[in-house]
């Protein structure tokens, strides 16, 4: 009878992850944030002005100067440490912890968050919130998911491919938002998992902008604060990049299949039944694919090839691509009310935008914690007194004393776990390079090893990290949870990370420079 009674008694969830929300994890970071202001002292560097040479031209830039840091003494030459207040600001204006929440969400240049991001994430959602609720998305997704049924297994690596070699290419993390608001829904029609669709489109993104080859204006800017030519050391980072994308695929392969079969159940099933459901009811309504949901079709299409168009040729920033989809809501919108598409009345348009910006209300905060977090510890001003500045200054003194391939490793691992404080990785860039690239020249490392350490550590930590906007952006259009992703993900994560040491270790036994 015991044994009976046991047996119906649900399962004690034995992995932690699972219950962990990621506002749990960057509170928590946040208040070991503040704990450090207690014992850790303040701290500055200056900048110096350096001259390069950009497409011909000549120009200049401010940057760290590597050599110049120095303690914050009081009047008897003691090293300061100003504790974070509980409120308001302290004397060298470190944010109080009941603070960060708004002053992360506010925004900062200090925060080295992405610009304009929770802006960008609230238009996108709100733009495609009335692009769906026309209908016409999943129409089209029926259509593509039932002409594809006789090589869908083909989907998930051709998808993977092409998002890996746009992100090596362009460089884009945040942009891929939009392109996941179509993609993973399509996925979940042909039978796979939202897993398998974040992974394809968000994951593949990630790991072809680590091994980025290509002057996008990240690599750009991370190779002139290095001081190496710019567009060098390609064929190393274009021969990395095919062979992890390869292994990916396989990967992502093997997984799809095992969903598709039914031989491996997944972990978002019960939320990706939701949208079956959705489709199931659109399939069995027959909606009509008329003059109107064509118009929708065409005005999206012409959208994705404007975005297209100004990443690649004019180098849009996240203000541009905000304002092509809510041009796209606007004439959707329109174009829904005059067919009534899905049953679709003007006064459906606002409702449609305020529910599909909500979605994304997970990942504001998320990005405001963080930024606030940052701004906890000082900001990123290089020159202004921060703790951020000291926790730098002493990673450096401690790879000043190791082994030039254990060097790499560690900068590797550094830029890797200093992305959850910096989610930027411009901000980042700024911060670390000047000082990281001397450093590994001066350790027998070349400076192209720094800039793929950074490349690797930055790229690669967007994919677990809760402090990453486009993260928990990504997941929440899927219904997918950070605590469920981790828990699937985990282990090809680490491959990942792993296949990353190999390769600057390779780097550096060819004397990659």
């Amino acid at each position: 009878m015991n044994e009976k009674n046991n047996k119906n008694k649900p399962k004690k969830e034995k992995n932690i992850i699972q219950i962990l929300h990621p506002f749990v994890v960057i509170f928590g970071a946040v208040l070991f944030a503040m704990l450090l202001t207690f014992v850790v002292p303040l701290g500055r560097y200056e900048v110096k002005e350096v001259s390069y040479v950009l497409d011909g031209v000549q120009q200049s830039s401010k940057m760290v100067d590597a050599n110049s840091f120095r303690y914050v003494l009081d009047e008897d030459g003691q090293k300061v440490v100003y504790p974070a207040p509980l409120f308001g600001v302290s004397a060298h204006k470190e944010l109080g912890i009941m603070n960060v929440m708004f002053a992360g969400l506010r925004g900062s240049t200090q925060a080295a968050g992405t610009v304009g991001l929770i802006p960008f994430l609230l238009v996108i959602g709100g733009s495609f919130g009335i692009l769906m609720r026309t209908g016409v998305i999943d129409q089209v997704i029926l259509r593509v998911a039932k002409r594809t049924e006789d090589f869908v297994m083909l989907i998930p690596p051709i998808l993977f491919f092409i998002c890996s070699l746009s992100g090596a290419l362009f460089g884009f993390t945040e942009y891929i938002i939009p392109i996941t608001m179509i993609f993973i829904p399509m996925i979940i029609a042909m039978d796979f998992d939202a897993i398998t669709g974040v992974i394809c489109t968000y994951g593949a993104v990630q790991i072809g902008t680590a091994f980025s080859w290509t002057a996008s204006s990240n690599l750009i800017m991370v190779q002139t604060l290095a001081g190496v030519p710019i567009e060098s050391g390609q064929k190393f980072r274009v021969i990395s990049w095919f062979v992890i994308t390869v292994l990916c695929i396989i990967y992502v392969t093997i997984r799809a299949w095992k969903i598709h079969t039914g031989s491996k159940k997944a972990i978002s099933y019960k939320n990706d039944s939701l949208l079956r459901g959705k489709i199931k009811n659109i399939r069995d309504r027959k909606m009509p694919y008329g003059v109107g949901s064509r118009l929708v079709m065409i005005t999206v299409l012409m959208s994705f090839i404007w975005l297209i168009w100004g990443i690649a040729f004019k180098e849009y920033s996240l203000f541009e691509i905000a304002s092509i989809f809510f041009t796209m809501a606007i004439v959707v919108g329109a174009i829904g009310t005059f067919y009534h598409l899905n049953g679709m009345q003007f006064a459906d348009i606002p409702k449609a935008f305020q529910s599909g910006a909500a979605d994304f209300l997970g990942a504001v905060i998320a990005i405001g914690m963080a930024q606030g977090m940052v701004l906890l510890l000082g900001g990123i001003d290089p020159t202004a007194a921060s703790v951020l500045n000291t926790l730098l200054h002493w990673v450096v003194r401690v790879l000043s004393y190791v082994p030039s391939i254990l060097a790499a490793w560690v900068m590797y691992g550094f830029q890797f776990v200093f992305n959850f404080f910096v989610p930027n990785n411009s901000g980042q860039a700024a911060l670390t390079i000047p000082i990281m690239a001397p450093l590994a020249e001066s350790l027998g490392v070349s400076r192209q090893i720094s800039i793929l350490a950074f490349q690797l550590g930055t790229g690669l930590s967007h994919l677990i990290m809760p402090t990453s906007g486009a993260l928990i952006g990504v997941l929440a259009i899927s219904h997918v949870s950070w605590g469920e992703w981790i828990r699937s993900q985990w282990k090809c994560i680490l491959f990942i990370f792993i296949i990353g040491f190999i390769i600057l270790g390779t780097g550096i036994m060819i004397n990659y420079a």
